[in-house]
């Protein structure tokens, strides 16, 4: 046997041995890649063997806190003037197009840390989560009577700002939009709703370019009896200043109805509130924010005045600092914040 036709036998005898060997291998079925979905804005994407589209967004913050007052902690732990606070928020937003309109999932969950809190350091809760489908929405989420606060963080403390389960219709054509709610009265009243009718709202919507504007109104069965209120707010933005400058302004009425213009504590008669804030880039990584409010009930006046000053030095995080004053009742309070913020998802 000479060499040439050793390594024709050598190579034919491989091939043999390949083709089985290839024919017991197994086949990987084709990978379901993820997609993005562009039909209901940035950050969704399609769940892979599903026409669903999921959005996550959320951030970590955390804060240095001081104040005039003494914190004492749930485990009556005096921690002076000052306190830690860390908190981190997370959503999930689900949607897909029907006959009927886009159906909607959303679910919010938040949890902090706060040794300033007097029944738990750790607190934790489902901030929001609701189903819609066309006009319907039905679940726990902002109320149809509200409109956001001041440009400064965390809004403002004397305007009408609860969340609470409810049921909602809502139509918007041609930058108007009007809505109905009906809404559970424990979570704005607690033990000041008589649960005999839940919190019946209405509310007006208008937008145009750089404005928007709503107007509100609601009524609610109280231990005390029946109350209402009617709220006016409007937005603008100001880009022609700098780009980003916005200024808010509301607006807010409440006879024997005291939430529904901002009032904390329960009792009858007339509360009127009023709120104005102002946002401003100095460049496009800095900015700052004003705020001021005012609540006269029957007991007196409350205002609060609030400073804010933002840095942005990468994108998605942002470094700021915030004072404020409170006069309540002619008794002033102070406070001050460094903020540390890291946001995602969009």
């Amino acid at each position: 046997m000479n060499l040439k036709t050793l390594l024709l036998g050598s190579a034919a005898a491989f091939a043999v041995v390949s083709s089985a060997q290839a024919a017991d291998l197994y086949v990987a079925e084709p990978v379901d890649y993820v997609k993005v979905c562009d039909a209901f804005g940035v950050g969704y994407w399609y769940i892979p063997g599903t026409d669903t589209c999921l959005k996550i967004n959320g951030y970590v913050r955390f804060e240095l806190r001081a104040h005039d007052a003494a914190v004492v902690d749930a485990a009556n732990n005096h921690t002076g003037n000052w306190n830690y606070y860390t908190k981190g928020y997370v959503a999930f937003t689900a949607k897909s197009m029907t006959d009927y309109g886009p159906l909607t999932g959303f679910m919010a969950f938040q949890s902090a840390f706060d040794p300033a809190s007097s029944s738990s350091n750790n607190v934790t809760n489902l901030d929001e989560a609701y189903l819609s489908l066309g006009p319907l929405l039905a679940g726990k989420t902002g109320s149809t009577y509200d409109y956001d606060g001041g440009y400064t963080y965390d809004g403002t403390d004397l305007d009408s700002d609860a969340a609470g389960q409810q049921l909602r219709l809502s139509w918007a054509m041609n930058g108007m939009g009007l809505m109905f709610g009906i809404e559970d009265p424990t979570v704005r009243w607690g033990s000041n709703a008589t649960n005999d009718i839940p919190n019946l709202i209405a509310a007006i919507t208008a937008s145009n370019g750089p404005w928007d504007f709503k107007f509100s109104a609601g009524y609610a069965d109280l231990v005390t009896g029946g109350g209402w209120g009617a709220q006016a707010a409007a937005s603008v933005k100001l880009d022609q200043i700098a780009p980003g400058d916005a200024f808010r302004w509301k607006v807010a009425y409440a006879e024997d109805a005291y939430s529904y213009a901002g009032g904390s504590s329960a009792g009858t008669g007339s509360y009127w509130s009023a709120l104005a804030s102002f946002k401003h880039f100095f460049s496009p990584t800095v900015y700052g924010a004003w705020s001021g409010d005012y609540l006269n009930d029957p007991v007196g006046d409350k205002w609060q005045a609030t400073a804010q000053l933002t840095w942005l030095p990468v994108h998605n995080f942002q470094v700021g600092v915030e004072g404020g004053d409170t006069n309540t009742y002619g008794t002033d309070s102070w406070w001050g914040r460094i903020r540390l913020q890291r946001d995602f998802g969009g």
